[in-house]
């Protein structure tokens, strides 16, 4: 950096990026096992890729990169358009398909998808990537080629972690045509692959949830919140494959109403003690001048964040895996900000977290008994936040909404401040981007056909 002749603007933008990229290392409370350090800021790492671009325009793989943040930013389209033009300029480069299908996949648009995976595996039949993907589009049959062929690549396949695709695909493969002896089999060999032998460190999960309690003891929440910033993000809370995205995509119906998916911007206001703990928040609050001068910074660097990306924050509808460890924060910087939480049959949970490899590769999510203790840790911190900030967040239970969804939709709405609209229904219907595992549920009608889908596996 000191070796370059940089304007101030070049070197802000680069040191952004270094301190972007150390602070991706955590990524996620010690929870995620991902390829790659994930930014925990979009925008900055999108800026500084560009300006990486700017210094070699032709620079496939940077001109990759830049898509990739921006499909991971929501900007799905513009993503598919740079992908798309690499694709025409480079036919056949192997992988370029298959970004080009999750892009088109986080738009709705599965049959193209697949399209594009079946190319990436006429010319690459080895790819575990391309081939779980396409199990999680397309529903097979016992007699589909497809079927036969994943069939001989997984079981010829080693266990490696590189090979963990192969494992899940062919497990979704046996599920489809109701081989479930099989299907579990491969579910787990699957889960070992990825794990490699490691075990998830439960310690750490613990440890982490105890201390973001304690930092914000009753006394401190008890005070209330500190400024009167009028706006009105909401926080939609649960664990993995609980209904947070058909709660999201039922909000997002209303007038106003923005989905902003998993976004970090909670965490990025907080990273001044982050992970919360008792020292980590007493300095940043010395630093800052005070309790009040501390939650209203949370507040300012929040929803300047939300604004600078959606235009606004009313009625944006945040969904961010690690929020449940910054509510307390949320909560004293936002007077008007509100908090749903979203609870499901912890067997359903467990099961549909298990089975799914996540985009973001959730560390837990590969071993019953951390996804159990996951789950108990995510009720502990939660059942505190409600005792000690009563009235500021709303429990719904997935089962209930789907029973009685007229009365249900009501509460949320109301409680969100939101107008529910009369086709509130036809949310599956809404065009627009979905980036988390569950985007091929909430393209469909209400339903519960994920209701004890567990027991087939008893």
């Amino acid at each position: 950096c000191y070796g370059l002749s940089l304007t101030p603007d070049d070197r802000k933008v680069l040191w952004g990026a270094i301190e972007v990229h150390l602070a991706s290392i955590d990524n996620g409370a010690g929870l995620s096992l991902v390829p790659r350090p994930q930014p925990l800021d979009d925008g900055l790492a999108l800026v500084a890729a560009r300006r990486l671009l700017a210094m070699t325009p032709k620079d496939l793989a940077r001109r990759a990169r830049v898509a990739d943040l921006l499909s991971e930013s929501s900007q799905v389209r513009e993503a598919l358009g740079i992908s798309r033009k690499l694709l025409d300029e480079s036919p056949r480069h192997p992988t370029l398909p298959i970004a080009i299908a999750s892009q088109l996949g986080r738009l709705g648009r599965e049959d193209e998808a697949l399209s594009m995976l079946r190319l990436a595996i006429r010319r690459a039949p080895q790819s575990a990537v391309a081939w779980e993907n396409l199990a999680n589009l397309k529903t097979f049959r016992r007699e589909d080629p497809e079927f036969v062929e994943l069939e001989r690549l997984a079981r010829a396949s080693e266990d490696r972690p590189e090979s963990a695709g192969f494992a899940c695909a062919l497990a979704k493969a046996y599920d489809d045509v109701g081989d479930v002896d099989l299907a579990f089999h491969w579910f787990e060999r699957g889960s070992g692959r990825v794990l490699g032998g490691r075990v998830p460190r439960l310690e750490t999960l613990f440890q982490e949830a105890a201390e973001a309690c304690a930092a914000f003891p009753q006394q401190r929440l008890g005070a209330g919140p500190h400024g009167d910033r009028p706006e009105r993000p909401i926080l939609v809370l649960g664990c993995p494959r609980s209904g947070t995205t058909l709660i999201e995509r039922i909000l997002a119906t209303a007038p106003g109403a923005v989905s902003g998916g998993e976004l970090k911007l909670l965490r990025l206001a907080c990273l001044g003690f982050s992970p919360p703990s008792p020292e980590r928040v007493a300095d940043f609050v010395r630093f800052s001048g005070g309790e009040a001068s501390a939650w209203r910074r949370v507040a300012d660097t929040y929803i300047g964040k939300l604004q600078s990306r959606f235009g606004h924050a009313d009625g944006l509808i945040d969904k961010g895996l690690v929020n449940y460890l910054y509510v307390g924060a949320l909560a004293l910087g936002l007077p008007q900000a509100r908090i749903l939480h979203m609870r499901r049959d912890p067997m359903d949970v467990a099961w549909s977290c298990f089975r799914r490899r996540f985009h973001q590769g959730l560390h837990w999510s590969y071993d019953f008994e951390s996804i159990a203790a996951f789950m108990r840790v995510y009720e502990e911190i939660l059942h505190y936040w409600k005792q000690n900030l009563p009235g500021r967040i709303l429990t719904v239970e997935f089962e209930r909404l789907l029973s009685n969804p007229e009365g249900e939709t009501a509460k949320i709405f109301e409680f969100a401040g939101l107008e529910r609209p009369t086709d509130w229904h036809s949310f599956y219907e809404k065009r627009g981007v979905v980036l988390t595992s569950s985007r091929q549920q909430v393209r469909r009608q209400l339903n519960t056909d994920g209701v004890g889908a567990w027991r087939r596996y008893e």
